[in-house]
């Protein structure tokens, strides 16, 4: 994979692994992307930490600029730098991704999964997004079997829904996906975000992960601006654009908003 470095240095850690083994695939309309005679995958890992910030009303992930956009800008980089070195096919693809990220991140060796579904890197440990290349090119890959965190049960008990078993996350029960919920919320619901305290998103399991006790600081320049730990209700139209947050449009957080105002008031 050496061969490789001098076009994905921008990418602070990846590996690759076989297309095959990444069967089967994740239905959506992005796979229709897919290289016709796919070999290999390059997975890519963006971590985004950026450091403590006492009061902030949003998840980590998106207090930083939206991470579609910064790691889907790197690794487009990446791809035009790849294809004009080897003349073949290379196609990215970041969330909306037909590949299966956590499980070919820890095949491709960069690290365990925890308990809470997360990948858990050796060095960033939680704080990390994910993506891939698929590419046709034939070439060399390192392979691992998948393996778990040491399950010392810290994020299963920090947990505020109780989502996480022995299993797994529940992902309709976890608070970060409620809190993204469209519409009215069940009064369960409504109390779990007040216990949250959060507008979007939980990091609740990361924060007490023994791997995340000495984080440390994303290398990527574009995740080190326009940090925004505090969204306010007269900002939300506009600088939810930009955020991770912004997809669902501004009523979720409007609606969350409301509710952790309205416990401030008890």
């Amino acid at each position: 994979m050496t061969r490789l470095e001098p076009y994905l240095k921008e990418i602070p850690t990846w590996g690759a692994i076989p297309f095959e083994g990444c069967r089967p695939l994740l239905e959506c309309r992005a796979a229709e992307r897919l290289p016709a005679e796919a070999k290999a995958v390059i997975v890519c890992g963006f971590p985004y930490y950026t450091g403590e910030y006492p009061g902030r009303n949003l998840s980590r992930y998106a207090i930083v600029p939206d991470y579609h956009k910064v790691a889907g800008e790197l690794m487009e980089q990446a791809c035009i730098r790849l294809r004009e070195a080897f003349q073949r096919e290379f196609q990215w693809f970041a969330d909306n991704s037909p590949i299966r990220e956590v499980d070919a991140a820890c095949r491709a060796g960069l690290g365990v999964r925890g308990r809470n579904g997360l990948l858990i890197h050796p060095v960033y440990g939680s704080w990390l997004f994910l993506g891939a290349i698929v590419t046709d090119l034939d070439m060399e890959t390192r392979e691992t079997e998948i393996r778990s965190c040491v399950g010392c049960g810290a994020c299963q008990k920090a947990c505020p829904s109780g989502c996480i078993g022995e299993a797994g996350p529940d992902p309709d029960r976890c608070l970060s996906a409620i809190t993204q919920k469209k519409g009215e919320l069940t009064p369960e619901e409504i109390l779990l975000i007040r216990k949250g305290g959060l507008l979007w998103g939980c990091d609740r399991c990361q924060e007490v992960c023994p791997y995340n006790r000495e984080p440390v600081l994303t290398p990527i320049a574009a995740f080190r601006q326009e940090i925004r730990p505090i969204l306010r209700r007269e900002e939300m139209t506009k600088e939810i654009r930009s955020r991770a947050c912004g997809f669902r449009g501004p009523k979720p957080l409007l609606r969350n908003a409301e509710i952790l105002e309205q416990s401030s008031d008890c």
